[in-house]
């Protein structure tokens, strides 16, 4: 002001504290939390078959946890972590199948940090890595900037889920691909033993697997080792349960890992158990219902939605997992609505069932109370985890 006038000293003034604001808040970064899909995991409930696959091949997602307001100081620093996970040494160690950018915390973004995500996408396209967007409004302020930019076209092929559940249980369920092409191959391996198969067939069918699964690529080499891995230590599906009449084989592939009894102890629980069958669209219960009945679920997928004062979140439930067990055990009231995805066959232990198994098999009984508490501890385990991930 000394020097020239009032004015240009406040303009002066004006200009430099948007230099230091820019300098400021660009050491700042904007990537709040990162996790590899070893550790950050949705809730679907899944056999622990896919829980092992998945603790070998989760390394294959990775999660940015975006916050903040994203303009081009700050995008800057996403861009150079994102394009160290492509370096050649990083990706070689760690073959990426998936990144996710959570935008549950981004309050604002300008023109040239919505530029800079086609650019990471072009990035991730050139590794043939899937770019996975979660927790965005496409028809919010962010999500219309992202948008006018063009990221969202079919050509770029990006992903967009409403929440980072839904976004984790996507990529889980694209990496499973792998592990149900491979049991697909060894049954039909054993069905080629049993049939006497004519040898050449049974090789192109192995060599048709191998071609589309191991190939080249490390990410496909990694997948088909951990499928491998996962299905030569499982114990769940042995041959001789297959002959069993349900639900017998279910009982004992949902209680393989949590309890010692073998076939004939879980045999004697089966007479307590009831087929029952939904349509897609059933709805089982709805909370503040009494608790009428423990499931276990054979084919068809179950969807649980809580409700709760903290918030909203769904739970899908797959083939092969039990659900309902703990206000069934505790006596105690729903506290959440379950309603069948698609069609349904479930193996229900009903209030009446469950007071004769207790007179007439108390040590079966004993033990279905103890499994129900290692269920819940494993479903409270699986929620914190979330729960934590999501918001740190």
């Amino acid at each position: 002001m000394s020097v020239w006038d009032f004015v240009i000293g406040i303009l002066f003034g004006i200009l430099l504290a948007a230099v230091s604001f820019v300098v400021q808040t660009s050491r700042r970064t904007a990537i709040r939390a990162t996790y590899s899909g070893e550790i950050a995991k949705s809730l679907v409930r899944r056999p622990p078959v896919q829980l092992n696959f998945l603790k070998e091949a989760g390394q294959q997602i990775f999660l940015i946890r975006l916050a903040g307001f994203l303009f081009f100081g700050t995008i800057v620093g996403v861009e150079n972590r994102i394009r160290a996970l492509l370096e050649d040494d990083a990706f070689r160690d760690r073959p990426l199948r998936f990144l996710i950018l959570d935008m549950a915390q981004i309050n604002g973004i300008d023109f040239s940090a919505a530029v800079a995500f086609t650019r990471i996408n072009r990035l991730l396209q050139k590794r043939g890595v899937q770019l996975v967007i979660s927790s965005l409004d496409v028809d919010g302020e962010i999500g219309q900037a992202l948008g006018n930019v063009g990221l969202f076209e079919d050509e770029l092929e990006v992903e967009n889920f409403v929440d980072l559940n839904v976004a984790l249980g996507h990529c889980e369920n694209k990496l499973l691909t792998t592990l149900y092409r491979q049991q697909e191959q060894r049954r039909s391996k054993k069905v080629a033993s049993h049939l006497d198969v004519p040898r050449s067939q049974s090789q192109d069918l192995s060599q048709s697997y191998n071609a589309e699964f191991r190939g080249r690529s490390p990410r496909r080499v990694l997948l088909h080792q951990a499928a491998q891995i996962t299905l030569d230590a499982d114990t769940s599906t042995t041959g001789k349960w297959q002959s069993f009449k349900q639900p017998l084989p279910l009982l004992l592939q949902i209680f393989a890992e949590l309890s010692d009894k073998n076939e004939d102890f879980w045999h004697r629980a089966t007479q307590y158990f009831e087929r029952v069958t939904y349509p897609g669209g059933s709805v089982l219960f709805n909370v503040g219902d009494r608790a009428n009945g423990f499931y276990m679920l054979e084919e068809g997928i179950l969807r649980t939605d809580y409700d709760l004062p903290q918030g909203r979140y769904s739970e899908l439930i797959v083939a092969g997992r039990p659900c309902g067990e703990l206000p069934f055990f505790s006596q105690t009231l729903r506290t959440a609505t379950m309603v069948a995805e698609k069609d349904c066959v479930i193996w229900e232990l009903d209030i009446k069932r469950w007071s004769d198994m207790q007179a007439g098999d108390p040590d079966v009984a004993r033990e279905l109370l103890v499994i129900s508490l290692k269920l819940t501890k494993e479903r409270m385990d699986a929620i914190t985890s979330y729960v934590l991930t999501s918001a740190s």
